[in-house]
């Protein structure tokens, strides 16, 4: 269903009157505008901190390629640089990819491998590192997630894992912060900003790594957009079909090729409309009328949306009277 097909009326639910939202209108951007705004933005930060040039973690994923192509038309591409970080158990795909953004941008790139910094850490000590071949560790980890009958993700985040979980999950999580202090360092060495690709419908259900490079940067210029936007913004920009078209790869954990819908169930375009439903503050029953979307899956994005409001409102501290 397009999230683009539920029109605005009246229905009636449990006897009380229900208007009905128009996701058009609350998901539809003016994409030309918003590129516009989002340049000056970058322009105005790069001359507030008195930097030479931008540095941004770059995947050949939608949102890394949405900011490095908006950081080169606010500020020049002999002025932007594609930091690949690559390490020996990451999707091999991931360069590949970035290699094609950078040469249709025509920015330089930097390449930075993490391994060593990794294996020193203990981060390849986690079992599932020790299995010979991605494609190996592809097939095991979607057998394991298929063969669950809970959600882990959701119970990692409910602080419930179980030990084997919990030293997964920090094994993978070390791989997005040291890509965020390999970033700055490059940065710090060069007088460049970091632009970061973080966005809302992350931000909202907790699919980041908190103090990752998927989550900190000098500047954010996509973090109030749903992924919907971004892609109204990709198509304006014309970026190419090969990274538009690629599905929202963590190039994280094998085996996981769609983190919205390989890791939650349920895909990006539906988890917006849920979102926008939650922005208005509109109850479980009530955003299944306006989206058609079982009640399980609203509910699930509900929890999400709750439990990680800490990841949103990082080092928190006390009130004082």
């Amino acid at each position: 269903m397009s999230i683009f097909s539920i029109s605005s009326k009246i229905v009636k639910y449990s006897g009380d009157i229900v208007n009905k939202i128009d996701l058009e209108k609350y998901l539809q951007i003016d994409p030309e505008k918003y590129s516009i705004i989002i340049q000056s933005f970058i322009k105005k930060k790069i001359l507030d901190l008195n930097r030479n040039g931008i540095v941004i973690p770059i995947s050949g994923g939608l949102d890394s390629s949405v900011v490095a192509t908006l950081c080169v038309k606010a500020i020049g591409k002999e002025k932007v640089t594609g930091l690949l970080l690559p390490e020996k158990q990451g999707n091999p795909e991931a360069e590949k990819y970035a290699y094609h953004l950078a040469t249709f941008l025509g920015i330089k790139t930097k390449k930075i491998d993490i391994s060593q910094t990794l294996k020193k850490i203990g981060t390849f000590n986690f079992i599932l590192s020790l299995i010979p071949g991605y494609n190996l560790k592809k097939e095991i980890v979607k057998t394991f997630l298929s063969s669950s009958k809970e959600n882990l993700f959701i119970k990692a985040i409910r602080g419930e894992a179980d030990s084997l979980m919990r030293k997964g999950v920090a094994s993978f999580y070390t791989k997005q912060r040291i890509r965020l202090v390999v970033t700055y360092k490059y940065a710090e060495e060069n007088n460049l900003l970091v632009a970061g690709s973080a966005h809302k419908t992350e931000d909202y259900i907790g699919l980041y790594v908190k103090f990752g490079v998927d989550d900190m940067a000098d500047i954010m210029p996509l973090r109030r957009l749903f992924r919907t936007q971004i892609l109204q913004i990709a198509d304006f920009l014309n970026i190419p079909k090969i990274i538009t078209d690629r599905k929202p790869n963590p190039d994280l954990i094998p085996g996981i090729s769609d983190k919205y819908y390989d890791v939650l169930g349920i895909k990006y375009d539906q988890i917006d409309m849920i979102l926008v439903c939650i922005e208005q503050s509109l109850p479980a029953e009530q955003i299944v009328e306006n989206t058609d979307i079982p009640l399980n899956e609203v509910e699930k994005i509900i929890e999400l949306y709750r439990l990680t409001d800490h990841m949103r409102n990082p080092s928190m501290t006390p009130q004082f009277d």
